[in-house]
């Protein structure tokens, strides 16, 4: 009786769903990258950039962070990639739509460093997403 080597089991990684969020977020972080651009043409005196640009940008954010927020999910469940992101993407949906509010009552205090964090976060989220790091699964990656 020959024992024969066992075939390596398949190892699971994320693919689609790694790319869906690579898509997403790419789209999420070139929208929030445009926000204090067309923030900055208001304060230089173009008073249309705010109501045509900023406003509506602002707007939709936090609906792109609700798509990134399921496609970090199925990264996470089906891809078994990372858990972070489907835990960090839900408190962007928040926090985006707070910065929505606090931008329509003109709370500045509270719009511009909010505003800041989301732009921080989101590019970190996107540099990370094309890292090799982001490709294994949750057992590789320890």
């Amino acid at each position: 009786m020959t024992l024969e080597p066992q075939p390596a089991a398949k190892v699971r990684r994320p693919r689609v769903s790694l790319h869906v969020l690579r898509i997403t977020l790419v789209l999420h972080a070139a929208f929030v990258i445009a926000q204090p651009i067309a923030a900055g043409y208001f304060l230089s005196g173009n008073v249309d950039a705010m109501t045509d640009v900023h406003s509506t940008i602002g707007g939709t954010i936090w609906m792109i962070a609700l798509l990134q927020t399921v496609a970090a999910a199925c990264y996470t469940l089906v891809g078994r990639g990372r858990i972070w992101p489907a835990l960090v993407s839900p408190i962007l949906v928040v926090a985006e739509f707070v910065q929505l509010t606090f931008g329509y009552l003109q709370n500045f205090a509270v719009h511009v460093p909010l505003g800041t964090a989301i732009v921080g976060t989101v590019c970190w989220m996107t540099v990370w997403s094309f890292r090799r790091v982001a490709r294994l699964n949750r057992r590789e990656a320890k």
